[in-house]
């Protein structure tokens, strides 16, 4: 591993636990009932989080999935990572939309932010074990 790559695989891994320690203190937070704080620090958190993917993860990911690999558990873990990175954006949004009164929920706010809180938590899991994969 040359060292550009490694200083950008080591930024990226303390990026996550640095969001992995946001999500936490969020429910903490909203646990608090600070639910100011724990909105802003979530959407702080995503922004780093989507900064991260576009800047850091996505050129490495279109190395691993490129045609011709065939199929293996780890690929279907890449795509199940994917999959529920995807899925957690338009649920956040929602959950936003709701929060600033710009939409009128049509579920309960408590579920969709328990499924985005799962989700976003699962894929980072994956993420972690992805990287030791790759790296170790």
């Amino acid at each position: 591993m040359s060292l550009e790559h490694e200083t950008l695989v080591a930024s990226n891994l303390i990026l996550q636990l640095a969001l992995s320690i946001a999500l936490i203190y969020a429910l903490l937070l909203a646990r608090r009932k600070s639910f100011q704080k724990h909105c802003l620090l979530l959407r702080l958190a995503f922004a780093a989080q989507i900064l991260a993917i576009l800047l850091l993860m996505s050129p490495a990911m279109g190395l691993l999935l490129e045609p011709g690999r065939g199929v293996s558990l780890f690929v279907a873990e890449i795509l199940l990572h994917h999959a529920l990175g995807l899925a957690v954006i338009p649920l956040f949004v929602y959950i936003n939309l709701v929060y600033k009164r710009r939409l009128s929920p049509r579920l309960s706010m408590k579920s969709a932010m328990q499924a985005a809180a799962g989700m976003w938590a699962a894929s980072l899991l994956m993420g972690f074990h992805i990287y030791f994969y790759l790296n170790y």
